[in-house]
């Protein structure tokens, strides 16, 4: 089992460490049992999804875009915030707003892929029309960040974080190879595939807020990329929720271990689930 990397910074009381990610390219997954069941289900699930999707109209597919983009925000009012308060505490009329703006950069998103690849340029856009409210005006909307950032209490600093995403030139560097890794032709199952750009996204951190919305959405966009989603959606975020705790401890623990046989079959477990109830959404618009 490989141990995970991290880079020292500075000396004495400003000291810290930077989490250094994997190549993508260099992870070895094991395919235990309960792995290729889990795989076998959420496939079935997806294609069951694709065929009652393929039903809708424009209006019914809006409407779900809409719940998740929705899911997706009050998910984030209790993710770990970077530097500021551990937990963001957010209104009815401030998540409403959110989840327009969300909305709308997923629709950009979804149709940018008709002629550009999936690629930072998307993701960086995207964030900007996600970032609209006056909160986000000194957080670099759209724009990957070139400084420190970390999660944990505010009053702590980098010294006391719970976590320290890697720094710019360490950043950079991972999500070029994140890119690459979503456009190879890699023979791992997609969905394994999946699992690991949504955690590899995470650890990156390339924004300075946002990033557990775009991770959600870069899933999405990808699974589409990908031909396993026919309609851009998926409500993946409400299973999500009703399991934070265990979403972020599942994430944590690959970075503790370096093992990331936990976290696929959480996430293949929350796809089929996302795919199951999003099948029975649509069928209650019926």
């Amino acid at each position: 089992m490989e141990m995970m990397k991290y880079r020292r910074h500075l000396w004495g009381d400003m000291a810290f460490s930077s989490f250094i990610p994997t190549s993508l390219f260099q992870i070895q997954v094991t395919r235990t049992p309960q792995t290729d069941r889990l795989i076998v289900e959420a496939e079935t699930a997806l294609r069951q999804l694709n065929a009652d999707a393929a039903r809708l109209s424009n209006e019914q597919l809006e409407k779900l875009m809409r719940q998740e983009a929705e899911s997706s925000c009050r998910l984030a009012s209790g993710e770990p915030s970077l530097s500021f308060d551990f937990m963001i505490k957010t209104d009815d009329d401030t998540l409403m707003t959110e989840a327009e703006n969300l909305l709308q950069a997923t629709r950009y998103a979804v149709e940018a892929m008709d002629e550009l690849p999936l690629s930072a340029r998307i993701l960086k856009n995207a964030h900007y029309l996600m970032c609209q409210s006056e909160q986000y005006e000194k957080k670099y909307p759209g724009e990957f960040r070139n400084s420190p950032v970390w999660i944990g209490w505010k009053e702590n600093g980098l010294k006391e974080a719970l976590f320290v995403p890697p720094v710019y030139e360490d950043m950079t560097e991972a999500f070029s190879d994140l890119e690459r890794y979503i456009h190879s032709e890699d023979t791992e199952n997609v969905l394994v595939r999946a699992a690991l750009i949504h955690y590899q996204f995470e650890m990156i951190h390339p924004f300075i807020d946002g990033n557990g919305r775009i991770g959600r959405l870069l899933n999405l966009l990808f699974l589409k990329q990908e031909e396993v989603l026919e309609k851009p959606v998926l409500l993946l975020s409400n299973p999500l929720y009703k399991r934070a705790a265990v979403y972020y401890r599942n994430i944590q623990r690959v970075n503790e271990a370096a093992g990331y046989d936990e976290w696929i079959d959480f996430f293949l477990t929350a796809l089929k689930n996302a795919a199951q109830q999003t099948s029975l959404a649509i069928c209650k618009m019926e």
